[in-house]
Parts: C-alpha cells; sequence; structure tokens
C-alpha cells in the first residue's frame, strides 16, 4: 500500500502526512528524555509537516515503497533546524524553554533522525544540513557587513532554505526505487521549490522588516537596484513563480505518473505563489545602494 492517499486539496495533503507520520511518532519521542520530549513536542506542533509530505509524494512518484520512516526522518531534521533558527532569533522554543534544553533537544532529534536512515542517506542529510549550518555561518558574517550583496544574500537563502527540501525529495525518491537521474531532478524540484518559498516568506514579512530594519531579499533588492521596497516585493514574487516554473519542469522531467505529478505540483503552488496576497501599502521611497540597513 502507499504511504498516505493523497486525493484531497493541498491542505489536506499536509493534513495526512501529519497523521501518517504520526503514527510513527509515540515509538520515537518514547526514546527521549521527557524535558527533551517537551521541547521537541513543542516544535513539532509549530511544524506544517510539508517536508514530510515532499518526501511521501515523492515516493509516491515512483511506487508504492511506505516512505513514512524516512519522511519522519526529514520531518526530525527540519525541526532540529528550526530550534536552531529560534535559537538565533532568541525566539519560539528558546523563550519557552531555554538555551540549554532546546540545544539539547535539537541533538536528540539528529540521533532520531539517522538512526531511520541508511547510511548512504544519512549522508545526503547531513550534507544538507552542513550547507544549512554554512548559511548560518554567512549570515553572521553579513550582519557585521555595512554593504547590501543581493547574490550574497540569495546564497544564504539557498543554503538555509532548499537544502532540506531537495534532500527530502531526493530520498523520497530513492526510497521507492527511482534512478539516480530521476532523483536528481525531484532533487531539483525541491531545491527551487525551497528557494522560492523563501522568496515568498520574505514578501509576507516585508512590513515586519521594514519595521525592523531587517535585510530581508525585497529590501536587500530594493537597495541593490534603486528602485521602491514595493519594486523589491515585486521582484521577489516574479523569482518566485520562475523558480516555480523551474521546479516544474524538473518535475516534468523525472517522469513521475499522472497522479503524482498533479499533487506534487499543488503542494508546490500551495507552499509558494499561492500564498501570495495583494500588496499592503509600502514607503515608494527609493533605496539607493548605499544604503546602511541593520539586521538580517
Amino acid at each position: 500500500m502507499t504511504s498516505i492517499d493523497l486525493v484531497a486539496p493541498p491542505q489536506h495533503v499536509l493534513e495526512r502526512t501529519r497523521c501518517a507520520v504520526g503514527t510513527l511518532l509515540p515509538a520515537a519521542l518514547a526514546e527521549l528524555p521527557d524535558e527533551t520530549r517537551e521541547v521537541v513536542e513543542f516544535g513539532l506542533a509549530r511544524q506544517d509537516f510539508s517536508t514530510a509530505a515532499l518526501v511521501l509524494l515523492s515516493a509516491e512518484a515512483f511506487g508504492d515503497a511506505d516512505a513514512t520512516g524516512v519522511a519522519l526522518a526529514l520531518e526530525f531534521a527540519q525541526l532540529h533546524e528550526r530550534l536552531h533558527a529560534d535559537l538565533m532569533i532568541h525566539g519560539g522554543a528558546w523563550e519557552a524553554f531555554g538555551a540549554d534544553r532546546v540545544v539539547s533537544a535539537a541533538d536528540a532529534l539528529l540521533s532520531l533522525a539517522f538512526a531511520r536512515l541508511t547510511k548512504p542517506w544519512v549522508m545526503i542529510v547531513n550534507v544538507a544540513l552542513m550547507s544549512v549550518v554554512d548559511g548560518y555561518v554567512q549570515e553572521i558574517g553579513m550582519d557585521e557587513e555595512d554593504d547590501v550583496d543581493l547574490a550574497q544574500h540569495l546564497g544564504v537563502a539557498a543554503a538555509k532554505h532548499s537544502s532540506l527540501p531537495a534532500a527530502a525529495c531526493e530520498l523520497g525518491a530513492l526510497a521507492a526505487g527511482a534512478s539516480a537521474s530521476q532523483a536528481g531532478h525531484l532533487r531539483q524540484f525541491g531545491d527551487d521549490i525551497g528557494l522560492a518559498r523563501k522568496h515568498v516568506d520574505d514578501v509576507l514579512a516585508l512590513p515586519d522588516a521594514l519595521a525592523h530594519g531587517r535585510r530581508t531579499l525585497p529590501v536587500v533588492a530594493a537597495a541593490n537596484s534603486g528602485m521602491s521596497v514595493a519594486g523589491g516585493r515585486k521582484w521577489c514574487e516574479q523569482q518566485a513563480g520562475l523558480l516555480l516554473a523551474r521546479a516544474l519542469n524538473h518535475l516534468r522531467r523525472c517522469g513521475p505518473g499522472a497522479r503524482a505529478a498533479a499533487e506534487l505540483t499543488a503542494l508546490a503552488e500551495e507552499l509558494t505563489t499561492a500564498r501570495c496576497v495583494p500588496a499592503p501599502a509600502v514607503p515608494a521611497q527609493p533605496t539607493g545602494r548605499s544604503t546602511t540597513l541593520p539586521g538580517a
């Protein structure tokens, strides 16, 4: 039987993914001390389980393999990254539990994830997580720089937000017996979706970024081109659309069945361009390249 029966709209795909993966959670979390489990459960409640959904849908594109264990592993890896993000911003789990408990929980999540993967697949996830770490290191360095460089910000965004979706799609395909070429195309699909989603996230967070002087992608795009912040927003929306189109081209080239292609397309759109909303009023003054914008 397939991992999950996905015939509903994308939001239901995520709900069904949570239910499918959730059947494995009690046994997995039982391995953790109570204090660590509390942090992990707090984090899981905030996850949308889209990483796990990418694993399951990618597996279903090539067969009937049960990939729920792999999906859970990637969701644990995704939560590991999110807990470290909370540590960086001093929010979320850090605010609720403190740094020591969050670090312990993040370490435990890696153990839980790797225990559910074969050695070659552990290497794929490890490379993805190292890319995320590299993104954070580069971001810290940029915080100390006055210049605003769009290419550098895009590189950091890709490292932090594309690596795990790419690994999720690749491992889902491999779990179902896909060829290296097919898995490679799905990896590129996940990579593009991750970066497209980051563009949309930064568009949606633009009012907060402006209020706190944060250098997000729309702000940096505006600073590099001399256009208004509204222009930076429009550029990010266009980039999200282009990345989605490129992702769907990779999806077609990997040769999934029609149903699987439709499901992955719908989920990709739901995570990216479908979330764009009409632009609110934002300051229209041009942002020159020499402008110094604090924060990242």
